[in-house]
């Protein structure tokens, strides 16, 4: 899985990139970039915003544009964004048993990510678009506090329409 996130999301989250890695993580990175890339399906659109003060993440696959919002995401969690929007892949489609057999093969062909620089400009105005038109800029998930805990799988969930 490639993992492209715009210039703010790099430096708000602080993502290596591929030349600040050390060489034995330089060389699989650009592995799963070199095998990967074009493969829509395998490559992911990243967005930094802030709600509640906190670093979130919106996360729009290239092929499907399927959304995934991910919240309270720490610098030392960087590495597990695409083990995050796995769990709440598997959460959508919790009920829907072919999908989760093709999503456990899906993640055990593709276990590693890469992170890039994302230049596709589609997938860049629908992260802008979701941000502003669904997220309304962070301010719409306050509607999805419940008891002062942030229901995220009912957001993600809502995005499409499975809730």
């Amino acid at each position: 899985m490639i993992l492209y996130a715009t210039k703010q999301t790099i430096k708000d989250l602080n993502i290596p990139m591929i030349e600040d890695l050390s060489q034995l993580n330089k060389i699989m990175a650009q592995e799963v970039i070199e095998e990967q890339t074009n493969d829509r399906l395998l490559e992911w659109g990243l967005k930094s915003f802030y709600f509640d003060n906190r670093k979130c993440v919106q996360a729009v696959n290239y092929a499907s544009k399927l959304t995934i919002f991910l919240f309270d995401i720490k610098e030392e969690e960087i590495a597990y964004i695409a083990n995050g929007i796995a769990i709440y892949l598997m959460d959508i489609y919790e009920k829907d048993k072919n999908m989760i057999k093709i999503l456990e093969k899906f993640f055990e062909d593709y276990p590693s990510c890469a992170f890039s620089k994302i230049t596709d400009r589609s997938i860049i105005a629908s992260l802008n678009h979701n941000q502003f038109e669904f997220a309304d800029d962070g301010y719409a998930f306050y509607h999805y506090i419940e008891n002062g805990v942030l229901k995220s799988k009912e957001i993600n969930k809502k995005l499409i329409g499975k809730c």
